[in-house]
């Protein structure tokens, strides 16, 4: 094989291994802070590659309310992170709630009264696979984070997503300036 060729080879297998594939996976409610903060479930939308899973929103399943999440930092949450607040899962991916987009306002609100920031830290998501969120809010008072929730759900099914030149149902539809 010539250079040329390697190179070529090395290109087109990194090229496949950092393309994501967007799912969308639905969640019924078990626990009852999952019934009592969701109603009928949970939708999360994400994209899946080799090295890992990156969740982009998460939506009211029976209401049209949508929140878009950033990546979290452990450090946001005070000394220790994750693994510094008891009854919590450390190995969790942990993301925050974007309050400026969509209705993130609502669920901060909804989830953890009185918090200014909300993080969600999710176990792996997977078909056929129950799923857990935790929620944490920033303490009022400042210092570390607080565990308002957490959230257990069983795997529903999977949404099939729009191909080629669809609208994206996901776009965010109230333009950033949703209720809130």
């Amino acid at each position: 094989m010539t250079l040329a060729g390697l190179t070529a080879s090395l290109a087109v297998g990194t090229a496949g291994a950092a393309h994501a594939e967007r799912k969308m996976y639905s969640y019924d409610p078990i626990s009852a802070d999952a019934k009592r903060l969701t109603g009928a479930g949970l939708t999360v939308l994400f994209d899946k590659k080799l090295t890992g899973t990156r969740v982009m929103k998460v939506l009211a399943t029976g209401v049209p309310v949508q929140g878009r999440l950033i990546e979290g930092r452990e450090k946001d949450l005070g000394p220790g992170g994750l693994k510094a607040i008891s009854d919590v899962d450390a190995d969790a991916a942990l993301y925050e709630i974007d309050p400026k987009f969509e209705q993130g306002k609502i669920y901060i609100r909804a989830f953890c009264p009185g918090a200014k920031r909300l993080w969600l830290s999710f176990s792996r998501l997977a078909v056929h696979r129950d799923l857990r969120v935790q929620a944490f809010g920033d303490a009022p008072e400042g210092g570390q984070a607080r565990l308002c929730g957490t959230l257990d759900f069983s795997y529903r099914g999977e949404w099939k997503l729009p191909g080629g030149n669809l609208p994206d149902p996901m776009e965010d539809w109230t333009g950033g300036n949703g209720p809130g």
